[in-house]
């Protein structure tokens, strides 16, 4: 494969993660389409991730370091955009999951359908099992779509039309992207795949554990049975649906569901001060301090 005719450009922004990065870069290894390079980017990783990366030794896997850690993926995945060959740009976190058909379903459907963007189906899992799915959200700043680059691939042109990724909000800059490409002249289209596990960090404490990753049991059952592991994850998440309205919550939380979310909404989330107290907020629940 020669570095011209690379289809897909994949970039994974990292910070300090090097147990969940391994992972992670598992299951892109063992993707079913592979004319790919991936562009690990670290954020200013004083831990292992470049050893980690290296020790698969697989020319298609590209490490970088930024000088200093800027809070954010969005200096890192410019600076992947900056080095990507590809004709297409793939986004994955460094504690996310793809199935073996991510990249193959992605490249086909934005080839067949001619589209500039295009997106797939994810599950999102806490440590109580599937509590969510998530497609493109259908407004970029709702608080309550959920909204992951890793279920994107997109023309890598498309950057000189939407611009790069933001880097003036500490959290937000994929709402921001994701604005700029709702409201650009572009094609989208959706495929019907579950191909991506996402474990958010807040809900784990991602940052806070350094042994037994709840990825791996996942990473495990995809190489033993990928499709099944896929409809178990549907039949759970149908399951949940199926059950109606959901438990009470306590008065706090209808609170602020009812009240203090409408108003951080019409005030705007990703404005200063709101965006950084929920930077803050994040950063501890992450297991980040």
């Amino acid at each position: 494969m020669s570095e011209r005719g690379t289809t897909a450009s994949v970039i994974i922004p990292t910070y300090n993660s090097s147990g969940t990065l391994r992972l992670t870069l598992q299951t892109v290894l063992c993707q079913d389409f592979t004319d790919f390079e991936v562009w690990v980017v670290g954020d200013g990783c004083t831990d292992d991730s470049e050893n980690v990366v290296a020790s698969f030794a697989d020319d298609r896997l590209h490490w970088v370091n930024l000088p200093s850690n800027s809070g954010s993926p969005s200096l890192p995945r410019n600076e992947g955009l900056r080095r990507a060959k590809g004709r297409f740009i793939a986004y994955l976190g460094h504690d996310d999951l793809w199935f073996p058909w991510h990249l193959s379903e992605l490249v086909d459907c934005i080839e067949t359908s001619n589209s500039d963007f295009v997106y797939s189906l994810g599950a999102i899992l806490a440590p109580d099992g599937v509590i969510g799915t998530f497609s493109l959200a259908q407004r970029a700043w709702s608080r309550t779509e959920f909204i992951s680059p890793s279920n994107w691939l997109h023309r890598k042109c498309l950057t000189e039309v939407v611009g790069s990724w933001p880097t003036d909000k500490k959290l937000g800059d994929d709402q921001e992207f994701l604005r700029r490409v709702l409201g650009a002249d572009v094609t989208l289209e959706f495929r019907r795949q579950l191909s991506v596990l996402k474990f958010p960090a807040s809900a784990w404490h991602m940052y806070s554990i350094k042994t037994d990753f709840p990825q791996t049991r996942y990473v495990e059952a995809m190489r033993q049975d990928a499709a099944r592991l896929r409809d178990e994850l549907l039949l759970e998440f149908a399951t949940l649906m199926s059950r109606g309205q959901k438990p009470r919550s306590p008065l706090y939380r209808r609170l602020v569901g009812r009240v203090v979310n409408p108003l951080l909404y019409y005030y705007g989330w990703h404005r200063w001060p709101v965006n950084r107290l929920l930077y803050r907020i994040w950063r501890r629940r992450a297991g980040l301090r």
